[in-house]
């Protein structure tokens, strides 16, 4: 059975089913979608066992990650409820390769400075849903790399608020607040599997939420979910009087108003940061961890090691309609730092008269040449001479 979906959306699911995979028994909410651009860019312009690593977590060939994570934004942004945004920021002492900032899309990389300013940025890309970069900002980060979404819906057919007061099931005795609504059948409620209850809730655009049922833990469900998304389990819509699935009844009753769909669930938000080291083998994130060499040939022209990754993220569900946000982040530090040892260390101090030559490199043709007999008391830069506070470039 071939997949419908494209390549780079089916990797970056894929990761979302390995990540939810790893859920415990508390409330939390990811955004692979946020993270897998990154983990693909990085890819492309990494070398080693990081580069097989990133690669392997983004499910993608690593000559083509770049493309696949700028493409993965690219999809995202053609929705009409979802905006995204990519960001970079380096701190001078790094000198970012070219052909990266040319890759990128227009403006993505700007100055790293103040903290505050990704905080800004945050809040700015999110509406205000996450107001702090996920990642801390410190004064060995010399560069960082980001991605936002931003995802909003109103219900085609609005909820009504309810008291949520569930009879049978896990949640029995419970007393809160709810939502119902009634609707006419048009194929929203199927099973999965045979095992999993699905409730897709149609946005007034292109965005949707699927609510998933299980017998077992929720994790079990998000996975038959996804799986369907990919053709791979099957999916029973015609639902016939005593078909038997979580939380499903579907019956033969006299009523007023004719065949109806009705669904009661509570409203919910749900607020989450992870810490993406903690899962480094998930992300692929292991070997870029190691600040001892340098893993990034293709982003910077000194080494760089990864120094910190996390992701902010938000889901609310009420009455009217949907949002979610999340910031994902990556910071990155010097790498191949060098381990201290027995050296040989040459030093030259110059304390007399000396003289100069300055040669073409290429001929070999000196093209002053003079000598220093008197250093100077006083000096005043002359003009013209570099820009003003810009140091020389040691890399050569």
């Amino acid at each position: 059975m071939g997949s419908p979906l494209m390549p780079h959306v089916r990797s970056a699911n894929r990761l979302t089913a390995r990540w939810c995979a790893r859920f415990g028994g508390d409330d939390t909410v990811v955004s692979a979608a946020g993270v897998w651009p990154l983990l693909a860019i990085l890819a492309g312009c990494a070398q080693g066992r990081a580069r097989t690593e990133l690669a392997e977590a983004a499910d993608v060939p690593a000559e083509y990650a770049h493309a696949a994570g700028l493409e993965l934004l690219k999809t995202l942004d053609a929705s009409q409820e979802v905006t995204t945004a990519i960001g970079a920021w380096v701190r001078p002492r790094l000198t970012l390769r070219e052909e990266w900032v040319r890759s990128m899309p227009a403006g993505t990389v700007g100055a790293l400075g103040d903290p505050a300013r990704l905080d800004a940025w945050a809040r700015e890309h999110t509406d205000g849903l996450i107001t702090k970069f996920p990642v801390p900002i410190t004064e060995d980060t010399v560069f960082a790399l980001a991605t936002a979404l931003l995802a909003r819906t109103r219900w085609v057919v609005p909820f009504l608020d309810v008291p949520f007061t569930p009879e049978t099931g896990p949640w029995q005795g419970h007393r809160g607040p709810g939502l119902f609504r009634g609707s006419r059948p048009d194929g929203s409620v199927s099973v999965l599997d045979d095992t999993v209850t699905r409730v897709v809730i149609r946005g007034r655009g292109e965005l949707d939420v699927h609510l998933l049922i299980g017998d077992e833990s929720p994790d079990r469900a998000i996975a038959a979910g996804l799986a369907a998304l990919d053709g791979e389990v099957a999916v029973r819509t015609e639902l016939v009087p005593g078909i038997v699935a979580p939380c499903l009844t579907v019956q033969r009753r006299e009523s007023f108003g004719g065949d109806a769909v009705c669904l009661t669930l509570p409203p919910f938000e749900v607020r989450a940061k992870h810490n993406l080291f903690e899962q480094a083998a998930l992300f692929g994130l292991t070997a870029a961890q190691d600040a001892s060499q340098g893993h990034f040939p293709g982003l910077a022209v000194q080494p760089v090691a990864l120094d910190a990754a996390a992701q902010e993220v938000v889901a609310r569900f009420d009455a009217d309609g949907f949002e979610a946000a999340a910031v994902s982040a990556v910071a990155v530090a010097p790498g191949g730092v060098p381990r201290q040892e027995m050296s040989t260390i040459t030093s030259v101090e110059i304390d007399r008269p000396f003289g100069f030559l300055a040669v073409d490199r290429p001929s070999g043709l000196v093209l002053v040449a003079g000598q220093v007999t008197r250093p100077p008391r006083e000096w005043t830069s002359p003009a013209g001479i570099g820009a003003p506070g810009r140091m020389p470039d040691v890399m050569g």
